[in-house]
């Protein structure tokens, strides 16, 4: 697996599932402090787990503030927020991951067989996102005022 291929292939099935399917313009940055993105926010985080086996094994984890994944639910339901509940916008975010995930890994070699888990909730502190490998790959997406963030663990 060709980290920069892998990289490139999750960049931009970041930006087609969310600007297409969430109607939501978005920029990537490669780095950036999380306590920059979320100072006193973690209790108000949605974290989506998922893990994957294929040619290469590991974890996608999703980070998005819970008022961000109520815009993401509404947009990709075509409703207002005020209809949607705390608990559709964390199950969409789910949803959210596993499309990044399958997209990512179509886009990088769509003749490879990945399997992809049950994409699950888990607490802020489980997302692995303060230990860091030079395997891990750390995407942080802008979009509106807020910022979410994908990292992919690789297993060793």
């Amino acid at each position: 697996m060709e980290r920069d291929a892998l990289i490139r292939a999750l960049k931009r099935s970041i930006f087609e599932v969310l600007e297409i399917m969430f109607f939501l313009p978005v920029e990537c940055s490669d780095s950036v402090n999380l306590e920059e993105l979320w100072p006193e926010e973690k209790n108000r985080l949605a974290v989506s787990l998922l893990n994957f086996y294929g040619p290469f094994s590991g974890s996608f984890y999703l980070v998005v503030p819970k008022g961000l994944a109520l815009v993401l639910t509404a947009n990709f339901l075509g409703s207002e927020e005020a209809a949607i509940s705390r608990d559709h916008a964390e199950e969409t975010a789910k949803e959210l991951i596993n499309m990044i995930a399958g997209n990512t890994f179509t886009l990088l070699d769509d003749r490879a067989i990945f399997d992809l888990g049950i994409p699950e909730r888990i607490p802020y502190d489980q997302t692995k996102f303060a230990s860091n490998s030079e395997n891990d790959i750390f995407i942080v997406i802008r979009a509106l005022e807020n910022s979410l963030a994908i990292k992919m663990v690789l297993s060793d």
